[in-house]
């Protein structure tokens, strides 16, 4: 069979044909913190594990493109000392002893490349790791792939000259998302349960409402994110970029950030808040005060969204929940003029030189017409403190939105996955992004195109060729999502609501 990004078929059934039963059962079977639990007990041996998610993540790139990094034999070794150390000492090695977790290429893993997708960057492998890695692996973590991107990290469809486009499971015809859009394809497929990404404008929440998985953006130093590959300079005084995790459930989103919160960030990034999980109080459905937004007239989304994010309000208000709609937001339109014009705070133009360098043409993507309109960065450091004081009247304004609600649901992007190269701009997620709250994104309904017909909205001029414009037949089938959101440092009850509100959703894919 034929599948490239021109086949309009899901792929995801296709790894049981080529798996054992035994690898069908560690990979499918389990949660997370399942498999954890039996990983400490020894009722599955490390090595098991590993090679079951390595063959599975093998199948799984044959068919979507996401890995980029093949570690299969680092995965292994550290396996079979996990082995050893369980069966010497009687105990695991740590709360995430011989889980396999994949990594986003900006991930640095000692003796491999982190290229993000610049040729320039071929072979620019050190001996450094970075930051985040280090903790996980102290924690007694696998990592045996790294996943992959778009070309300069700033665009949601994740192709490169290097590596090639990263096709959406769902439909190969399909984006993945970026720029963690590896992470988000290889999750789908259950080439792994948990594993890390970064976002500055949505980079693990767009590839987890296209592919249909979990994804968290942390408040801005809560996960260790220091000495990862990066594709401008190291001190960025633009909008914060922030690790975090992307999963097939929730409730390991919960457990790995307790872990991480809980064992001393700071030891590994010295910018990282030493701050642990504090628990909150047991949240009601009755008690938990929740907004809704369904978008902005300047950035419309299209009919499925509309329907879903309707069906969850009223399905909320059912289960008693206080829930209500939020008639003025600030402008998410201005929101993006804002950040589009930070993220080309770099004087040096880093990530265009390495390009020009290597006379490297840009994936197309990153041509797409129209952006001009949102502005250039700013020339002088007047200009830079006056998006800055904007930036700061915006988060001001959702402050006062949130002494009203606890969390606020609102689309992560217009719909769900577009054809390649049609997502556009991210006004949506990169909302969160400039005002540094932290956001969950959940898969919640799907498109039926006899259903979603295309509405009346008109489409402002600005928008086009920028902004995903809405025809059934290309989206019928997708996920949809939710895209939940707490105040700045709130990550625990935002955590804590995301897990309730699915919950009461209960609607299975």
């Amino acid at each position: 069979n034929k599948y490239d990004e021109t086949t309009p078929v899901s792929v995801l059934d296709i790894p049981k044909q080529f798996l054992s039963s035994s690898e069908l059962n560690i990979t499918e079977r389990y949660s997370v913190k399942e498999l954890l639990e039996c990983l400490a007990t020894s009722k599955l041996s490390a090595i098991d594990v590993c090679n079951a998610f390595s063959h599975r993540a093998a199948i799984a790139t044959q068919l979507t493109n996401c890995c980029t990094e093949i570690m299969f034999e680092l995965g292994q070794e550290r396996a079979r000392f996990l082995d050893e150390y369980l069966e010497e000492n009687g105990k695991p090695f740590g709360p995430l002893h011989g889980l396999p977790i994949s990594l986003k290429d900006s991930f640095k893993v000692s003796g491999y490349d982190s290229t993000i997708g610049f040729v320039a960057r071929i072979n620019n492998r050190d001996e450094q790791q970075s930051d985040l890695v280090k903790q996980l692996w102290d924690l007694g973590a696998i990592f045996y792939v790294k996943t992959n991107i778009p070309q300069t990290l700033m665009t949601a469809d994740s192709e490169n000259n290097i590596f090639g486009r990263t096709l959406n499971p769902n439909n190969l015809t399909w984006t993945a998302g970026g720029s963690t859009g590896g992470e988000g394809a290889l999750l789908k497929m259950r080439g792994s349960l948990l594993g890390m990404g970064t976002d500055i404008a949505g980079s693990i929440r767009i590839p987890a409402l296209c592919n249909g998985v979990y994804g968290y953006k942390p408040s801005s130093n809560r996960y260790p994110n220091g000495n990862q590959e990066e594709p401008s300079r190291d001190d960025y005084v633009g909008v914060s970029a922030v690790s975090g995790p992307l999963s097939t459930d929730l409730e390991a989103i919960q457990m790995i950030t307790k872990i991480v919160f809980n064992n001393n960030p700071r030891k590994y990034d010295f910018e990282a808040l030493n701050i642990e999980y504090r628990e909150p109080a047991k949240l009601e459905k009755s008690t938990l005060k929740i907004g809704v937004v369904l978008g902005d007239d300047m950035l419309p989304i299209h009919p499925p969204m509309k329907r879903v994010i309707r069906k969850a309000y009223e399905k909320l208000r059912d289960e008693y929940c206080d829930v209500q709609f939020i008639e003025k937001v600030p402008s998410y339109d201005k929101a993006w003029t804002l950040a589009w014009r930070l993220f080309q705070v770099d004087p040096g133009n880093t990530a265009f030189d390495d390009l020009l360098s290597m006379k490297e043409p840009l994936i197309k993507s990153l041509t797409l017409p129209g952006l001009e309109t949102y502005g250039t960065g700013p020339k002088t450091l007047d200009e830079l403190v006056e998006i800055k004081e904007q930036v700061k009247e915006l988060k001001q304004q959702w402050m006062e939105i949130f002494e009203d609600y606890d969390v606020i649901i609102s689309p992560g992007s217009p719909g769900s996955a577009p054809p390649h190269d049609k997502y556009g701009i991210a006004p949506y997620t990169t909302m969160w992004n400039l005002v540094d709250f932290p956001a969950i994104v959940i898969p919640y309904g799907q498109v039926d195109a006899s259903v979603d017909l295309t509405d009346d909205v008109v489409y402002d001029q600005k928008l086009d060729n920028i902004y995903a414009h809405y025809d059934p037949k290309d989206y019928d089938g997708g996920v949809c999502h939710l895209q939940i959101s707490a105040p700045y440092m709130e990550d625990e009850n935002l955590i804590s609501a995301a897990i309730l509100i699915s919950g009461l959703l209960n609607e299975p894919l």
